[in-house]
């Protein structure tokens, strides 16, 4: 077989601790056909996560170390596969002009999303080779007492360069008869502050995130005519010394019906008069009272 000018690629995330069997045996059948290898990393392009939670160059210096004269590049991920590929054909035109091109892929891989103009070959996989998400499952929850493992914790968060602004909501539930309005306390704290919480993935709205907190904070209560008021900085003692921070939506709503009972991370609520609320508020939450009492025409 003459492998002259011939180039194979592999394109995979690669998010394992090391390479599994399946991995090399993929990489030696293209090495062993083609004079040349590309290997292309999926990367998101966002934050790492459990499913990616290994940055670019982490996987460049695993492939690197059984590969050494591997061509390793990274793919961002498109928004459609149509993109993607002709991204990819770009990229191997780029750096590779003139040779014979061959994608190559194995159980679970790229081949079924790619629609550009070079071949696709399938390799059989190996038997019995764990998947990158069962290897990631069995690490991701032991805690190795070396100081190796505590340079790759202390990497992984210096890589996250990104500071954040954490979305939560509160909500600021009124009488609808009185001039009142529920407070919940968390143990140990003096002072009191309105239900609220950070904002869930699943949540289709901050609107339902504020409802979904309410009945998650102060018990099984029925509210109404939930009305946004502004969003705010909050000054969350847990991310003083962060560069990550929050950011609230403050709600406001009326009380139907319902007993009032505390749960999740509240130890106590009650009903508080608009005339101490500012006194009796948190420092972090006061600007929210005093945002709520305006929305009131409460001066």
């Amino acid at each position: 077989m003459n492998k002259k000018n011939t180039l194979g690629v592999v394109i995979g995330r690669f998010q394992v601790p090391d390479l599994h069997d399946g991995h090399r045996y993929l990489i030696e059948r293209v090495r062993e056909r083609c004079s040349k290898l590309l290997v292309v990393i999926g990367v998101t392009g966002g934050f790492t996560s459990k499913n990616d939670p290994l940055d670019f160059e982490t996987r460049v210096a695993m492939l690197k170390k059984e590969f050494p004269k591997a061509t390793i590049v990274k793919m961002y991920d498109h928004s459609s596969n149509e993109a993607w590929s002709e991204a990819l054909d770009k990229t191997i035109e780029r750096l590779f002009k003139g040779h014979k091109v061959t994608l190559f892929g194995s159980r679970d891989s790229f081949l079924p999303c790619y629609s550009g103009k070079h071949s696709k070959k399938y390799v059989y996989p190996k038997k019995s080779v764990p998947s990158g998400t069962e290897m990631r499952n069995k690490v991701g929850v032991k805690v190795l007492d070396s100081e190796e493992f505590r340079t790759g914790v202390i990497y992984a968060s210096m890589k996250q360069n990104f500071p954040t602004s954490f979305q939560t909501v509160d909500i600021a539930i009124r009488h609808s008869l009185e001039p009142k309005v529920i407070v919940g306390r968390k143990s140990g704290e003096k002072g009191w502050r309105f239900p609220g919480g950070f904002v869930d993935p699943k949540d289709l709205s901050l609107e339902l995130s504020a409802k979904r907190e309410a009945r998650e904070e102060v018990g099984d209560v029925e509210i109404d005519d939930v009305k946004y008021i502004g969003s705010y900085r909050i000054n969350d003692h847990r991310y003083r010394k962060s560069e990550h921070k929050i950011m609230t939506a403050l709600f406001s709503a009326v009380y139907i019906y319902g007993a009032l009972r505390a749960r999740d991370d509240l130890e106590e609520v009650r009903w508080q008069t608009f005339d101490g609320l500012i006194d009796c508020l948190l420092e972090e939450h006061k600007s929210l009272g005093e945002a709520f009492l305006r929305s009131q025409g409460v001066k």
